[in-house]
């Protein structure tokens, strides 16, 4: 829907010059001298405009749209919406504009021959066919106007086509970004195709294209479009890795409002199938990219689990290099379980909290350690040895690779950083250029989504160990997959299940209470106060007052911000995130006179503030789920300001990093999260609301994760019947095919890279022609010690 224009202020006038103009996007801060304005009490000359806008220049007339906001320091602005380039209105101005400087080539003369040929909508004309040039002026001289116009014009006009549509400013310079002088076109004529290509235009919003531009319903590329959208949908919603064909034939039409159309849809998803958008998998659909994933995991598995050791290691040696770090003791459960880690190829370590999953990795890795310090010795090259097969260990967020280094006392990072993904999502470390090391430890594996597995496990060099932690009663990642579940299901790899809890004293009341839950139902004693848990039960319009009155308490007690969190399921209600960070952010960082704060959206950001990274940022080294802390609000005038606009500088674990107002869509405060974003982490003291207004939100992996965070103290508030509720629901079941295909899958002897379609034949057993081409497998399969004699008679 486009802006209403009765809601928006209009002012024309002059740009005197660009303020600010950011580096790595279009948002500028600009001076306006004012021609015309609707503003009724503005009494200035001039006013600061700022907003998203493509390459403005300075003395053009521009009419801007917006809304007058105050800023903290600044005052009044006028915070841009939309704008126009007020081009000249005779001839004589067109021509003026033509010559302007801003057009290489053009002269008096050439000038006057554009407008005489094409007139006052010379501009728009050129803009639309730079054919219509042809015959005027010079072809090089016409290519260089064109490009030149566009760079000035033709990005204010996606912004102005955009803004028809309901397309904001910030979407319509990634379209630019992307596309460059084809945005409009592709926009207008072809929407469709934006939701395969381009992130940030939905379904909804090409579909309201496409009927506004007059596309019919039953185009090809809109049925294509929609199941696309609704496969993508399905699967990251719910966490399938397919769909079968009736489900997403019913998810289709569901999209499109029409039950009439199963016919038409069958094609479409017969075209996605011929141009491999789409995989079928006998009655499994897949998107490729999901397909691609889970076949990999399965063959990347197989491949380790039947590599080679690089070096003898036998169980003597295990036995002999045996060692607990510190003051460690370990029952017969645990050294086997060490010993089993250490002569597994891949290794499995699963179990809720308490239960020593820490203990045996720190006794594998400093066991690990002793044996490759006892082979260096017989080594030329002893410290390129112990380089060779050193530890790595990795986590899916950077808050649980800190933990995991508090833990072990060995360095971990993000499993992103360990790969080397940028922000386009391609990894520097891949099959052809795997990881260096001996031995891979991944903690909090039931994170592990089937992408990023993939890539993972594609890096990772036959010969080296992969142990993989995690708690498979966890919450499930929040991208398509269920990989931990899937691979203790296989049966395919060395696993250890432990269940007996270590953990004594403070917070052992927690893990029994995890064990309950985690066997579908809550203790007798679950209303009964414990030395590290406490239940308030309130109904739900209760619950905000109940935890204010909890954090205050605590407050008092000397927990401060770092050391408690607040656990919820959803964002919106009073007992949603959202509210309940501004309570809690009033308790813990109230208002101070005179102090500096910058706000996005409802959010107001003031320094001390606890905040949320919501985007993976490789370059920086920050992702999504770290937590931080803001250390200064600065001003776009501040001495100490070398961005030169309104700004925070966040400090992640020591590492101080800038957000500009633009990006503070990238961040949120962090008081209160949901259990998703909390998963990785631990905290002294955790508060977990529930409601029974949270419906399909309550289920057990939920309530089991949220209570698992707390390493001391847990308070519960909410409903009874919520939590009960939540106990005895399991996770909503999610389609994955990997379990499966790690128990039949034939895989390739391979390292690097391979064919599809070879590897899709292979999957099926099927020998094809293009198998035996490929040469991946033996010729004379299943013809060991047979000769032509055999079949010849007696």
């Amino acid at each position: 829907m486009a802006y209403q224009e009765q809601q928006l202020e209009k002012i024309t006038g002059t740009l005197q010059n660009v303020i600010f103009a950011s580096s790595d996007s279009y948002f500028k801060i600009l001076s306006i001298l004012i021609e015309e304005s609707t503003l009724e009490s503005w009494q200035e000359p001039e006013i600061i405009a700022t907003g998203t806008f493509a390459d403005v220049q300075e003395g053009s007339v521009y009419a801007f749209y917006g809304t007058v906001v105050r800023h903290p320091k600044y005052g009044q602005q006028l915070k841009v919406m939309r704008y126009e380039n007020e081009l000249p209105p005779d001839e004589e101005g067109l021509i003026k504009y033509f010559v302007s400087g801003q057009f290489s080539g053009i002269g008096q003369k050439t000038a006057e021959k554009i407008v005489d040929h094409l007139g006052l909508n010379a501009v728009n004309l050129i803009l639309d066919d730079v054919h219509v040039l042809d015959g005027i002026i010079k072809e090089a001289t016409a290519k260089k106007l064109v490009h030149s116009l566009q760079l000035n014009l033709g990005l204010e006009r996606l912004f102005q086509v955009g803004n028809q549509f309901g397309i904001g400013a910030d979407i319509a310079g990634r379209l630019y970004d992307q596309y460059g002088s084809e945005a409009q076109d592709i926009l207008i004529q072809d929407p469709y195709r934006l939701v395969f290509e381009f992130d940030g235009i939905s379904f909804k919003t090409a579909d309201q294209i496409g009927q506004k531009s007059g596309i019919d319903h039953l185009d090809e590329r809109r049925l294509q479009a929609a199941v696309y959208a609704a496969i993508t949908t399905v699967s990251f919603q719910y966490g399938h890795t397919y769909l079968t064909r009736q489900q997403l034939l019913q998810s289709t039409a569901q999209l499109l409002r029409d039950e009439e159309l199963k016919g038409a849809l069958e094609q479409a998803i017969t075209k996605l199938l011929a141009t491999h958008i789409l995989v079928a998998d006998n009655d499994k659909l897949y998107t490729t990219a999901l397909y691609d994933a889970e076949t990999q995991v399965a063959h990347d598995l197989k491949r380790l689990l039947q590599a080679k050791q690089p070096f003898e290691m036998s169980v003597a040696d295990i036995d002999a290099a045996f060692i607990t770090p510190g003051q460690l003791e370990l029952d017969r459960t645990q050294i086997a379980a060490v010993k089993a880690g250490l002569n597994a190829q891949v290794f499995l370590l699963t179990g809720g909290p308490g239960t020593g999953k820490t203990t045996i990795v720190r006794s594998i890795v400093a066991t690990w350690q002793k044996i490759l310090q006892k082979r260096a010795k017989y080594s030329d090259q002893a410290q390129d040895f112990l380089k060779m097969y050193s530890v790595k260990m990795a986590s899916p967020t950077g808050r649980a690779a800190k933990r995991m280094t508090e833990v072990t006392g060995h360095d971990a990072t993000t499993i992103h950083r360990l790969l080397g993904i940028a922000d386009l999502g391609e990894p520097e470390f891949t099959a052809d250029n795997p990881i260096s090391g001996g031995l891979l430890i991944i903690d909090e594996a039931s994170m592990l989504d089937i992408e990023l597995t993939a890539k993972l496990l594609a890096a990772v060099p036959n010969g080296m160990k992969l142990i993989i932690v995690g708690d498979s009663d966890q919450l499930p990642s929040v991208g398509p997959g269920n990989v931990l579940a899937d691979l203790v299901a296989s049966g395919k790899m060395t696993h250890v299940e432990l269940d007996t809890i270590y953990r004594q004293g403070r917070g052992s009341s927690i893990t029994k209470l995890a064990q309950h839950i985690k066997n579908g139902q809550l203790p007798e004693d679950f209303m009964q106060n414990q030395p590290d848990r406490s239940t308030f039960m309130v109904s739900h319009d209760q619950t905000d007052m109940a935890i204010k009155q909890v954090v205050q308490a605590a407050i008092k007690k000397g927990y401060t911000q770092d050391d408690l969190q607040i656990l919820t399921p959803i964002y919106k209600t009073t007992a949603g995130v959202n509210a309940l960070n501004t309570m809690a952010q009033e308790l813990f960082n109230p208002i101070k006179p005179a102090q500096k704060s910058l706000q996005f959206g409802t959010t107001i950001f003031r320094k001390g503030d606890k905040i949320l990274q919501l985007e993976n940022d490789s370059e920086r080294d920050v992702y999504n789920g770290d937590m931080g802390k803001i250390i200064a609000v600065q001003y776009k005038n501040d001495k100490s300001n070398d961005d030169h606009e309104d700004r925070l500088l966040v400090d992640f674990d020591g590492k101080e990093l800038s957000y500009p107002k633009k990006n503070l869509n990238q961040l949120s405060l962090a008081y209160a999260t949901t259990v998703h974003k909390a998963q990785g982490n631990e905290f002294k003291l955790v508060i977990v609301a529930l409601t029974t207004r949270f419906g399909l939100m309550l289920n057990r992996n939920l309530l089991y994760t949220g209570i698992t965070r707390a390493k001391e103290a847990l308070i519960l508030v909410g409903e009874y019947e919520a939590f009960s509720r939540a106990a005895q629901t399991a996770v909503a079941y999610r389609a994955t095919f990997l379990t499966e295909r790690l128990k039949d899958e034939v895989v390739i002897q391979q390292k690097n890279s391979h064919d599809k379609k070879t590897e899709r034949a292979i999957l099926k057993n099927i020998l094809t022609f293009e198998l035996i081409q490929s040469d991946t497998i033996e010729p004379l399969i299943g013809l060991n010690g047979i000769t032509p004699y055999d079949f010849m008679p007696n």
